[in-house]
């Protein structure tokens, strides 16, 4: 499958690199991974993301100020990154072919070649042994991007996708120039006071049920006027109350236009992307998120505590 999507790559003349809207280090750094590769091929490239305002703690990443919001009138390829199901892309079903490049076990196989592998670290993983099986060398950019993808999909090597092979990959990585150190301080020490705020929001609105085994926190359109953060400054919050001692399962509500988009966090017991599936929406078994079109809080938090039987 990596030869045949590459082959498709090769003839093709305009190709479209996107990946799920709200984008996180893999998604972003998966896509930007393939760009400089494919412009010295001499292809014509246009990186895309739906989301209006990216998360400024990935402007680092090589080739970020490339990508746009809005789809180019003439391509004939699309290339997706880290995107369970087409909806998430951001965009309507195109009359053109799809590589579907992703590790999610949700994954819709909605593509016409399809490089799902379930057992990768990242996406960004599978950007990798897409070069490596074509036998395309590593630069310095693109290990770059690959890098800070698997970092962050790994909560920087903590999470229960890590394994031998994935602390092999990070090495290749650093010796194609790859900066561990830099990277770290790039993700992990510009926060920006309002996302502070917005935690500390989070802190006060969260609540214990059954026994401390649950946390859950709802976020309102107006927490983040008061506090002046963006959307992708949400995304540690469900981190914080899973780090909780006796949280099992962590719920977190933020409220959109017309519902709610849910993240759900487990430690041991719990697979969340069977729960999330069940909500219409996907992730891994750590780590998994939907969204719900209305906005009744109490029946949606019952509901997902059900369904986790917790």
């Amino acid at each position: 499958m990596y030869k045949k999507a590459w082959n498709l790559i090769d003839r093709s003349k305009h190709i479209v690199l996107i990946s799920h809207i709200n984008p996180d280090a893999d998604a972003l750094g998966s896509s930007l991974a393939l760009y400089p590769i494919l412009k010295e091929m001499g292809k014509k490239v246009s990186v895309v993301n739906m989301t209006r305002d990216l998360p400024k703690r990935y402007d680092f990443l090589p080739n970020f100020k490339k990508i746009k919001s809005a789809l180019p009138q003439n391509f004939d390829l699309i290339v997706s990154f880290d995107c369970g199901s087409l909806d998430r892309l951001g965009i309507s079903k195109q009359d053109i072919p799809i590589i579907n490049v992703d590790h999610h076990k949700t994954n819709t196989l909605y593509a016409d070649i399809n490089l799902i592998d379930t057992t990768a670290a990242s996406a960004s993983c599978v950007v990798l042994n897409l070069l490596k099986e074509n036998e395309i060398a590593l630069r310095r950019d693109v290990a770059t991007c690959i890098y800070a993808a698997l970092v962050e999909d790994t909560g920087f090597f903590s999470y229960e996708n890590v394994k031998k092979e994935t602390f092999e990959t990070a090495a290749s990585l650093v010796e194609a120039k790859a900066d561990p150190v830099f990277i770290a301080r790039m993700l992990n020490e510009r926060n920006s006071l309002s996302k502070l705020r917005l935690i500390s929001i989070m802190t006060q609105k969260l609540q214990l049920v059954n026994f401390g085994m649950v946390g859950y926190a709802i976020l309102s359109l107006n927490d983040f006027r008061k506090s002046g953060a963006l959307r992708s400054d949400s995304d540690e919050c469900v981190d914080k109350i899973r780090s909780l001692a006796t949280v099992e399962l962590a719920i977190l509500l933020i409220e959109e236009s017309k519902g709610y988009k849910i993240s759900l966090r487990s430690k041991e017991k719990l697979d969340v992307s069977q729960i999330a599936s069940f909500f219409g929406g996907g992730g891994h078994k750590r780590a998994a998120g939907f969204t719900i079109n209305h906005k009744d809080e109490k029946k949606i938090i019952k509901e997902i505590i059900n369904k986790a039987g917790i």
